[in-house]
């Protein structure tokens, strides 16, 4: 069979009106589909970039309120500290032993410079249980060394000296052993001192 006699006899089949007809239903298909999946696509992107940005914002806001607090705490506690009233600074150094939890460098320093300079025996003492919530801050292990050098006042040097034996600080050895063998120190302070030596060297 030629091919003349195979298309006279298959006419009905390959109309092609109806083929154009399906041809075009598909490509509309096919088309409809591509055209709807990027975006659809699209949307769920969209979504997820405004979800992270919102969690993004309100982290930024939550830290920005965080670090404006701490910082108005630190100001107040420094106030406090520099203040010429002994029960004033006391209460600045109860107030950052109640409240704060974070190391803050600028108020440590203010209460080492208590520790070596305040007049106030009581204020002294308290700053000591302020600083050792810090045991292991290189900074403040050595301004009680420094301290406990340079006190006469018994009662302060009873309170470094426990410290010290508390922190395990090998290093306060030799001002232990001049304060045992003063011949000025109270005897109270000297068993303390002994003690805290027994301590060190177990």
């Amino acid at each position: 069979m030629n091919l003349k006699d195979h298309l006279q006899r298959h006419r009905d089949a390959l109309d092609s009106e109806e083929i154009s007809f399906n041809a075009e239903a598909i490509f509309k298909d096919r088309l409809q589909k591509e055209l709807h999946q990027p975006k659809k696509a699209k949307m769920v992107y969209l979504r997820v970039i405004s979800i992270a940005a919102s969690i993004l914002l309100v982290s930024s806001v939550f830290f920005w309120m965080q670090k404006s607090d701490e910082s108005s705490m630190t100001k107040e506690v420094l106030a406090y500290l520099s203040d010429d009233s002994a029960g004033t600074r006391l209460s600045g150094v109860y107030k950052f032993e109640d409240e704060f939890v974070k190391e803050d460098a600028k108020i440590i320093n203010a209460l080492i410079k208590i520790l070596k300079e305040d007049t106030n025996s009581n204020v002294r003492i308290a700053t000591i249980d302020a600083l050792l919530k810090y045991p292991k801050n290189e900074k403040i292990r050595l301004s009680l060394i420094e301290a406990l050098e340079k006190e006469k006042i018994p009662l302060v040097q009873i309170k470094l000296i426990k410290s010290l034996g508390f922190l395990k600080e090998n290093r306060a050895q030799k001002p232990l052993e001049n304060i045992i063998n003063n011949n000025q120190t109270y005897q109270i302070v000297k068993n303390n001192a002994t003690l805290a030596m027994n301590q060190l060297k177990q």
